[in-house]
């Protein structure tokens, strides 16, 4: 059978040099990553459709085929075959089986593949099964080319996104969202705001540039604003935000990527008092050098050394911020907090900058560097090693924002 879903599996744009050059580095890469599930999701699809017009909808094969294809995704709530007339045929695990016989024909995503025999992605709606979901099915032809049904893999959005967005913006001052163009939000690192759809539910009613925004989002692919929310979750201050969003797309159905940090007037602070850059390496050597920081750092008493960051910082108004990267890569905190690491492990190398500051980290010299943000922007990063008798206790590094 011709593998119809890299047909209609693509991405909405393509993202232009300038807002490459300005979207946070982890939502590039969870872009990246969501993507490359889907392409699994679909690969998997097609060949569990393959098997299935060999062996037919129903009986042991089948059973077979769908426990493999639920197996395989991990995200995966129930896999299930669909006959011509929209009745779930079969249906793994055993513990959906007794939802077999049941007509499925209303549901929009069913009625759309029976009509034109091409994969779709539905939106969240309610299972039969009794959850919200989301529903992949990919239709089934037998081997003289006779569309005898389809197969789906129902799963939960929100453990779908969560699976590869936590460990991404784990220990990062930045957090994403997504949304559908209905204005329904699949995942939010506060899990009371999923299922809530922006533009209607009475919550975020007060909240109006951030509703507005978030029709801007459901109507343009890619773009970056500010608006006032919650700092935390529904019950927290109110504080403003930038938020820079991407999409992803499967089956002609979008899917809208939120990043979100706290907004700071950065450019307000340092134009309080103008530092050279040679005056703020300086001040970062002598830091590095402070007896006092060291035994911070040796006694890992975070609260003494926040403290010292802190009185750092407000003498260097030129600076974004001021980190510690511990000598197993491991960035335990910096000043401010909003715009620092916190226990964010390099190890893995999941951005090309990590890579590079896990190699100026093993070389235990000073250093610079120009690299991207996770939470958006640039900066220049200027590293200086800390030793204590001998010891080797990482690196201390402050980061300036480059100017446009």
């Amino acid at each position: 059978m011709k593998k119809l879903g890299l047909l209609f599996f693509s991405f909405l744009f393509t993202v232009s040099a300038a807002e490459a050059a300005t979207q946070p580095v982890m939502l590039t890469i969870a872009q990246q990553q969501i993507t490359a599930a889907f392409e699994r999701l679909d690969t998997g699809l097609n060949m569990a459709a393959e098997k299935l017009g060999e062996t037919g909808l129903t009986g042991e094969e089948a059973k077979g085929i769908l426990t493999v294809l639920c197996h395989e995704f991990s995200y995966a709530v129930d896999c299930a075959t669909v006959d011509t007339q929209g009745l779930l045929t079969t249906i793994e695990p055993a513990e959906y089986r007794h939802f077999e016989g049941t007509d499925i024909s209303a549901q929009e995503q069913v009625q759309h593949l029976l009509k034109l025999h091409k994969p779709v992605l539905s939106e969240v709606f309610h299972s039969v099964e009794g959850y919200d979901a989301v529903d992949a099915e990919y239709p089934i032809f037998n081997p003289e080319g006779r569309f005898i049904g389809s197969v789906s893999v129902m799963f939960k959005p929100e453990r779908f996104l969560g699976e590869i967005i936590q460990p991404l913006v784990k220990g990062v001052p930045l957090d994403i969202s997504v949304m559908d163009l209905g204005g329904r939000t699949l995942y939010d690192s506060d899990p009371v705001q999923i299922g809530l759809n922006i533009f209607t539910s009475a919550v975020f009613q007060p909240y109006t540039e951030f509703v507005e925004l978030a029709r801007k989002i459901a109507a343009t692919p890619q773009g970056h604003g500010v608006y006032r929310f919650k700092k935390e979750d529904l019950t927290g201050d109110d504080v403003d935000k930038k938020a820079y969003w991407t999409s992803v797309s499967l089956y002609g159905v979008d899917w809208r990527l939120v990043g979100i940090r706290l907004e700071r007037n950065t450019k307000e602070r340092m134009s309080l008092r103008p530092a050279s850059a040679v005056a703020a390496e300086q001040a970062l050597e002598l830091f590095a050098a402070d007896t006092t920081l060291k035994a911070a750092l040796v006694d890992d008493d975070k609260d003494k050394a926040m403290k010292l960051f802190e009185q750092f910082y407000s003498l260097t108004p030129a600076i974004y911020s001021v980190q510690w990267i511990n000598a197993k890569g491991i960035n335990r905190f910096g000043f401010p907090v909003e715009n620092s690491l916190s226990e964010y492990d390099y190890n893995p190398g999941t951005a090309e900058s990590d890579r590079q500051i896990l190699r100026i980290l093993k070389k235990q010299h000073p250093d610079v560097l120009e690299a991207p943000l996770f939470e958006g922007k640039t900066g220049y990063f200027t590293f200086k090693p800390v030793f204590n008798d001998g010891r080797y206790l990482g690196m201390i590094y402050s980061i300036k924002l480059k100017t446009d």
